[in-house]
């Protein structure tokens, strides 16, 4: 019996909110024992992800008003976890990067994973990835 253009509709839905579950799961392992909110986690990552970024890529990046995102740095500027760095070309431009002691949060976010199930975890990452680029919309 063929499946339905319901049925089909039905099992895609299924699926795009099993793996939203399975990511949700593991941001939830990731950010279990820490005291700041996933956000400001995610932050944190980007920040090491991409050495800095200014306040409208934070911005564009957690779909903030640019308010909401210099909020989010000032809780981790008070935990001294980023800074900010004007640039001296343009003074207007400010940088939000790690700071040492940020650096050191990130790591002990990953310090609960061996170096092996850090590159499982990754290379799942990876082929995952390279199937949703195999779907055209």
């Amino acid at each position: 019996m063929e499946k339905s253009f319901e049925d089909a509709i039905k099992n895609l839905m299924e699926e795009m909110f099993d793996i939203q579950n399975k990511s949700n799961e593991f941001m939830k392992v990731l950010t279990h024992d820490e005291n700041l909110s996933e956000n400001l986690i995610l932050l944190l990552l980007r920040l090491k992800l991409f050495k800095h970024m200014k306040i409208t890529e934070i911005s564009e990046a957690f779909m903030l008003t640019p308010g909401a995102a210099t909020n989010m740095c000032d809780k981790l500027e008070n935990l001294d976890y980023v800074e900010r760095i004007r640039i001296k070309d343009d003074r207007r431009v400010v940088r939000v990067s790690l700071t040492k002691k940020g650096e050191e949060r990130v790591a002990a976010i990953f310090s609960k994973f061996s170096k092996e199930k850090i590159e499982e975890i990754s290379s799942t990452f990876v082929e995952i990835n390279k199937l949703f680029k195999k779907i055209e919309y």
